[in-house]
């Protein structure tokens, strides 16, 4: 694949995304501009506000508590056994050479990172992180 081709392919990629980010500032713009939307938006507002507080009420209880708790500490160790898995799984992948290790099929996927900065890591949540 030549270089040329992948430095146009991005810089299309990235006029097309500042041209989208434009749009949506611009469909924003109209949306705040109209009453009747911006009414309804204090509405939902309202509800939801509702909706949180009595789902804090309800999950605020002994037995609810303990769930939850069970679920948060389950949710981290599910991440941390995935990223700990794919490293294993990016190291096996690179010594054999094969899309299939353990009798699955794995998919390697690379992402395009910004410009700007040092990005060496990634958070929890899969978002690239910049090395300080």
């Amino acid at each position: 694949m030549d270089i040329e081709t992948i430095r146009k392919r991005i810089e299309q990629l990235e006029k097309l995304q500042e041209e989208v980010k434009i749009s949506k500032d611009m469909l924003k713009g109209e949306l705040e501009n109209d009453l009747s939307y911006l009414e309804a938006a204090e509405e939902v507002k309202a509800a939801t506000q509702k909706r949180k507080q009595l789902k804090d009420a309800l999950l605020g209880t002994g037995p609810n508590q303990e769930v939850a708790a069970t679920i948060k500490e389950n949710s981290e160790e599910i991440a941390t056994l995935k990223e700990i898995l794919s490293a294993e799984l990016m190291q096996a992948y690179q010594e054999s050479n094969s899309d299939e290790i353990a009798g699955r099929k794995i998919k390697v996927m690379v992402r395009l990172l910004p410009k700007k900065g040092n990005y060496e890591s990634r958070d929890d949540f899969g978002k690239y992180t910049k090395e300080e």
